[in-house]
């Protein structure tokens, strides 16, 4: 998948998963999972700001406005806050913050896991409550809110101020969790999954009395907009002189008790980093025997002058950041191990599992790698398990809690998909392998890779239609791709007219594709794009590449023993002397263009590209430098000869100037170039 599919995919995948939790209160993955999405995307428009999008969903808040409830413009925008998973990327948090300010002291609360509200009082009434929503605008729930005892009707203090909006979190506690999840039970209907889901769903009825008994509960936690002050108040004693309403979060979180809210019992004034690491650790512990559900920490910066003198990004303040606590770990019964067989006749094993809750999702399936990790966890069926979901997509075995079976499971001697010998060729693989090249479950792997966008990049050529070209018995080898004509195609599902030219078009177009793109897609075992790319310019003819020895390969640099015999290997089997030939007489390329003679200015030279340039794409500077005998380099290191910095450029600029590394601007590059 090239750089802009990706940046596509992720940003559908996370307006998605955005949609999922926070209209349809049912996510699919855990938080961390879903930040793992974010900060990917967020690089890649970053590297890439050829394609940045004003509309992507990294640079708005999450959430959105249901036609269901009225909608509400907040009077100051309602952020989200950025997320880290480690204690590491705090302190380094902190050091940014530090190169703008001198001195600074921070609060420290429990991040409630529920549904964020904002809520506006005029003149110490209660007017109005809204979700987040896109963080301009939420929806209306102000009748339900009014049923939640934490929130007041109005202010208990005299002379409260003509307008104040602050914002909190609306939650649900254990207990209530559980008793309403029980009611459900015995009304036979569908369980809430977490009581985060449980608050945002009771939250959002249309029938306020519905809310009401739920029993939800409230915390207040941010600093919205305040005016009309009066001489008596509290926060104009605490401000003295200064512009801000508060001189602390502090001070804003003490008016709001005046005032009638509740508070954490957990919130914590810190002034040091260390201060910070123990607070982090203490929760960590005692986030067990609190009678609410966190998923974290939320560390701000106090004063609220040195919040405005820090500001924000698009979506967050830089002032504050969410400390997220690691995966929970969950058992469960092993039910089943199911073995796949992968493209190169590898046989993978899986856990099937009794499905379980964890990190807000129901888990039915896990990893288990390999059978040597089978034979270290000494698992079988039946066994209970711990499994653990700490940023992976799927969930993987800890270890066995409960020994129900005899023995570890062994691995099968037949395989799965055709019955043929399965064998593990050394000592040293750890991998099962499948020796049928024939075999049907690794030729439809192979036709997804000998197709795919890195090998022979035939566009339109996806999963559903080899499914279907293999039902009709289409498709019994490589070189059938190129005998098919339009009456194969027009019958498929969702085929038409253009859209059966277009496909026939770019398999046509295939065949000219470079002898490096036919070797990947070959899919030779160990065979990555790079070395297809060297033994394709080394050997410039499949013929060559045939008639090569194991010391013909290894002469080349980055191939070793290994990747030399399975190189002889394979061109030395017979059926893949029948599929070159057969793909020859399709039509299909087999030679290396040669490259022109360029000049060699930057022969051995390492780059870094950082920043955005104005005359060429990341993609088109880089292929410049290799044309003229460079390398480039994702990251700054003692290695590095120079550093290409555009407009805006990233921490990159600045861990050179620290290294001492060449700084080139555009003009400089391209006096480089130009030098014979």
């Amino acid at each position: 998948m090239d750089i802009k599919s990706r940046i596509d995919y992720l940003r559908k995948e996370i307006k998605r998963h955005n949609d999922l939790y926070y209209d349809k209160n049912n996510p699919e993955i855990a938080d961390s999972d879903y930040d793992a999405l974010v900060k990917e995307l967020e690089k890649l428009e970053d590297d890439n700001p050829l394609f940045a999008d004003a509309n992507s969903p990294v640079k708005k808040v999450s959430g959105g406005v249901s036609s269901t409830f009225a909608a509400v413009k907040h009077s100051v925008p309602m952020l989200s806050l950025d997320n880290t998973y480690s204690q590491e990327e705090v302190a380094q948090w902190r050091a940014r913050l530090l190169k703008t300010v001198s001195a600074l002291q921070f609060i420290a609360e429990p991040k409630i896991d529920g549904l964020s509200v904002a809520l506006t009082y005029i003149n110490g009434v209660l007017a109005t409550a809204a979700t987040r929503g896109d963080g301009e605008t939420g929806e209306d729930i102000t009748q339900n809110v009014k049923t939640i005892k934490d929130i007041p009707q109005k202010f208990a203090i005299k002379n409260p101020p003509s307008f104040f909006e602050l914002r909190g979190e609306v939650y649900m506690s254990n207990k209530d969790f559980q008793d309403i999840n029980k009611n459900i039970e015995a009304a036979e209907g569908d369980k809430f999954s977490n009581p985060r889901n449980a608050a945002a769903g009771s939250l959002r009825q249309k029938d306020p009395r519905i809310t009401a008994e739920r029993k939800l509960r409230f915390f207040v936690h941010s600093f919205g907009k305040i005016e009309g002050l009066s001489s008596e108040l509290l926060l104009q004693k605490t401000a003295g002189k200064s512009k801000f309403p508060f001189k602390s979060h502090s001070d804003f979180l003490q008016y709001c008790l005046q005032c009638g809210f509740l508070l954490q019992n957990d919130i914590a004034v810190l002034n040091s980093y260390d201060e910070i690491a123990q607070y982090i650790e203490t929760m960590t512990v005692k986030r067990e025997t609190l009678p609410y559900e966190i998923d974290g920490l939320v560390i701000k910066v106090n004063s609220q002058e040195l919040q405005s003198q820090l500001g924000y990004t698009n979506k967050s303040p830089r002032w504050a950041i969410a400390y997220k606590f690691a995966a929970k770990q969950a058992a469960t019964t092993l039910n089943k191990i199911r073995v796949q067989v992968g493209r190169t006749g590898i046989i993978t094993p899986s856990a099937v599992l009794e499905p379980v809750r964890l990190a807000g999702v129901t888990i039915s399936h896990a990893t288990l790698h390999n059978f040597e990790e089978i034979e270290r966890l000494d698992i079988n069926e039946g066994d209970l398990v711990l499994i653990e979901r700490a940023g992976d997509v799927i969930p993987k075995i800890v270890k066995v809690s409960k020994k129900n079976s005899i023995g570890c499971f062994k691995p099968p001697q037949k395989c799965p998909s055709c019955n043929c010998e399965i064998i593990k060729e050394n000592d040293d693989e750890v991998a099962y392998r499948c020796v049928n090249p024939e075999c049907p479950a690794q030729f439809k792997r192979h036709l997804l890779h000998f197709v795919g966008r890195n090998a022979m990049d035939i566009e339109g050529f996806g999963q559903a239609v080899i499914d279907q070209l293999l039902k009709r018995n289409k498709l019994k080898a490589l070189s059938d791709i190129y005998a098919l004509k339009y009456d194969d195609l027009i019958d498929l599902e969702l085929f038409k007219d253009k859209k059966a030219a277009n496909l026939l078009n770019a398999i046509n177009e295939s065949k000219k594709q470079p002898l490096t793109r036919l070797l990947f897609a070959l899919g030779i075992r160990h065979i990555g794009e790079k070395v297809s790319e060297i033994i394709a310019k080394r050997f410039e003819t499949i013929e060559n590449i045939f008639n090569a020895s194991i010391d013909d390969f290894t002469k080349i640099n980055e191939v070793g023993e290994i990747l030399a015999v399975s190189l002889k290997e394979f061109f030395e089997r017979p059926e893949v002397k029948r599929t070159i030939d057969s793909l020859k007489n399709a039509g299909v390329n087999t030679k290396q263009p040669k490259e022109q003679k360029a000049g060699a200015q930057f022969e051995n030279k390492i780059f870094v590209l950082t920043g955005e340039l104005s005359k060429y794409s990341r993609d088109e500077a880089s292929a410049i430098i290799k044309s003229l005998g460079g390398k480039t380099s994702s990251s700054v290191s003692k290695k590095t000869d120079y550093v290409l910095a555009g407009a805006n450029p990233g921490s990159k600029l600045n861990k050179a100037k620290e290294s001492g590394v060449k700084i080139l601007d555009e003009a400089e590059f391209e006096k480089l170039i130009n030098e014979q």
